[in-house]
């Protein structure tokens, strides 16, 4: 049973308990009193939690409604007040509103069209409207003299005292004719967060939609907006910098909030802030944090000025290494770890620079493009992380998005997303498979800018049978303007322009395993032998694997030939083989047995033809193997070989190895002791996604 499916459940239940609690009353309230007889406190316990829920409810219309309404009616925000579980904010015209940070975004949410916002009901364009079909605003405007105003009160959206949404006091039905329910189903607030920038507040809705309100004074007294698009000024550990100041007719200047381990110089003459980010301690990753001055201003009122400042590692280093590891499905939330280019170890690289949030359940892939680090999992918000797709600066790891990316198949079916290429600055492509036992697959086209997604169709000729047919569950290559994906029995050339398939290669009766791109600038696809019997467990195989290479254009230039000791899997619980190409050197690494529990891994010279078999050898400690999990990586550098491996699947192993000696050497073995380290789903290096590499 889904998570979605516990939620119903459990709103299911509790309706009927609310039923069956006012008949109890009805047949007994005359006779006795209390709860001291009749053991029905939790009875009363379950209505009051009701009757709280419903009414935070109506609470966080009223606010989302004020909040709306500052913003068309361009008030701005006197003070911001951080609070158990969320801020308290006025307005300038003495208006107050709490938020408080929610989970999920309700059935019903809204959503900006041509600077007015409306009620949606299920998501994305999905308009709530009146009975003449007119979408409704969540707050009006004031109408001119003689004409009347549209009113965002009327209709009137509530919650009915059994938790249900209304329209004008009648149930509001979604396109199943079924009665929304409010309490209890899809989290407890409209907001998601609440960003307080140096001369804004932005409100972050759950469902993503974000309203922003300027600062009272922003103009008289600021700090200096800091490059780019982001509102946070990005710090080495202990650099130190000078930050201007807009400080018109303040008379003097006072720190009022300043993060741990932050130190700051106030030159009010020069209106300028020499600020100083912490030093660094072992494995830290992130420190940050809000800092607030307040002016005195000659006219005898107070200004606050804030800014919020980050101590990051960055990212974008080349040098540096991604562990992306998927976290145990059925427990735990995956995470990523890095290793920069002194290989110093830094965990939970998302957590940190996000409040301790994590990514969400089977982190599957990431790509790094536009200053921003994509981040895809399977299983997303199940177990409270962000979400399936997740976007972030990619110099600090810092969420700017997240979103739940759910989307059917051809079939109708719900899906997993798995890996993801981005191909500009808003077009990219996701490789997912159903989540029905997957079954089939396919590739679907992502549009995401301005911190808004929009979910595209499945690729027509990439969706099909699991393995056979559809997409193949592996890393999609993004190489010149293209995108290569193995698909089935072949591969196939994505045109974004067009989008739609420009090439398709197919070796009918061969299953390709993973795609990479070579240190030559060619695509590599591996291709299982051709086999007779059972697919899953008895495979009798007629032919040996071989490897494609092929140009740009899709045009073989040589099949490479691989002797039958080299045996790919071809049962649809071994899609891939954790293929990977040094960036240096003309090899490739493969897995290079059938069964489940792959140990071994060969490397190919696909210049001189020689093979290694079993080049990265078994690994066995105790009474336990170390399967080779996930995508191996060759670091684009040092040009060591990184593979993970894990025993039962409930932690990880990383092995880095020196490959330019004969035999191979273990050099280091880093642990990754709990579930949310295990199962690493690939290596990766910021190398892969720079222009130099892309445009080979």
């Amino acid at each position: 049973m889904e998570a979605a499916d516990y939620k119903k459940l459990r709103i299911d239940v509790m309706s009927m308990r609310t039923k069956k609690v006012w008949l109890f009353l009805a047949l007994v309230g005359l006779l006795f009193s209390g709860c001291y007889r009749y053991d029905d406190c939790d009875l009363w316990g379950e209505i009051a939690n009701i009757k709280k829920e419903i009414a935070q409810t109506k609470a966080d219309i009223s606010t989302l409604q004020k909040v709306v309404k500052a913003q068309q009616e361009k008030k701005t925000i006197d003070e911001i007040n951080e609070i158990d579980g969320g801020y308290e904010i006025k307005f300038n015209d003495g208006t107050r509103v709490t938020i408080k940070n929610g989970l999920d975004a309700p059935e019903l949410g809204i959503q900006e069209e041509e600077g007015i916002y409306y009620w949606t009901l299920g998501g994305k364009d999905q308009w709530l409207k009146d009975k003449n079909g007119n979408k409704i605003p969540v707050a009006g405007k004031d109408g001119k003299d003689g004409v009347d105003g549209q009113d965002g009160h009327s209709p009137v959206i509530g919650v009915d005292k059994d938790g249900y949404w209304t329209l004008d006091g009648e149930r509001i039905k979604n396109d199943q004719g079924k009665e929304v329910q409010a309490v209890g189903k899809d989290g407890d607030s409209f907001f998601q967060s609440v960003r307080n920038e140096s001369n804004a507040v932005v409100f972050v809705l759950a469902n993503g939609e974000e309203i922003t309100i300027p600062k009272t004074g922003f103009e008289i007294f600021a700090f200096e907006k800091p490059e780019g698009e982001y509102h946070y000024h990005v710090f080495k550990f202990n650099e130190a910098r000078n930050i201007k100041l807009t400080a018109e007719d303040i008379a003097t200047i006072e720190e009022i909030k300043v993060p741990e381990g932050w130190s700051l110089q106030i030159n009010a003459q020069k209106k300028m802030v020499r600020i100083k980010a912490p030093k660094q301690t072992p494995g830290q990753s992130y420190n940050g944090g809000i800092i607030t001055l307040m002016g005195l201003g000659r006219n005898g009122a107070t200004y606050l000025a804030s800014i919020e400042v980050i101590a990051s590692i960055d990212y974008t280093d080349p040098a540096g290494t991604f562990v992306v590891c998927e976290g145990n499905m059925t427990t735990v939330n995956g995470t990523i770890v890095y290793y920069d280019k002194n290989n110093n170890e830094y965990l939970n690289i998302f957590e940190n620079a996000n409040n301790k949030l994590e990514i969400g359940n089977v982190v599957q892939d990431m790509y790094m493009a536009n200053g921003k680090i994509y981040l895809i999992t399977q299983n997303g918000d199940r177990m409270n992380g962000a979400g399936r797709f997740v976007v972030c600066d990619a110099r600090t790891m810092k969420m700017e998005y997240a979103d739940s990316f759910v989307f059917k198949s051809p079939k109708g079916e719900g899906t997993w997303p798995q890996h993801i290429v981005i191909c500009n600055d808003s077009l990219g492509y996701v490789q997912w498979s159903d989540s029905n036992m997957e079954q089939t697959s396919g590739i679907i086209k992502i549009i995401y800018k301005n911190r808004k997604l929009k979910i595209d169709k499945t690729v027509e000729g990439t969706f099909g049978k699991f393995t056979t047919e559809g997409a193949i569950k592996t890393r999609l290559v993004f190489s010149r303007g293209k995108v290569y994906a193995a698909c089935g029995h072949g591969m196939v050339i994505i045109d974004p322009k067009t989008n739609s398939i420009s090439k398709r290669l197919e070796y009918k009766g061969r299953q390709a395993k993973g795609i990479v791109k070579g240190a030559n600038g060619h695509i590599f696809v591996p291709f299982a032998g051709e086999f007779k019997g059972n697919q899953q467990w008895n495979t009798e195989f007629t032919s040996d694997p071989i490897i494609v290479e092929m140009d740009h254009e899709g045009t073989v230039i040589q099949e490479h030939k691989m002797p039958n000791t080299v045996v790919f899997p071809v049962a649809t619980w071994s899609p891939a083989i954790g293929i990977c190409a040094s960036f240096t050197e003309p090899h490739l690494y493969f897995v290079d047995v059938a069964e489940f529990n792959a140990s071994t891994a060969s490397r190919y010279n696909y210049e001189t033809k020689k093979l290694d078999l079993h080049y990265v050898p078994a690994f066995k400690e105790g009474y336990s193997f170390y399967n080779i999990y996930g995508i191996m990586g060759v670091h684009p550098t040092t040009g060591h070989l990184w593979v993970g491996r894990t025993a039962a699947y409930v932690d990880s192993d990383i092995f880095e190895y020196d490959v330019m000696v004969d035999p191979i050497k273990q050099l280091n073995k880093y642990h990754y002791p709990t579930q949310r380290g295990a199962s690493t789903a690939g290596i990766d290096f910021a190398y892969r996604f720079s222009d130099e590499f892309i445009n080979k």
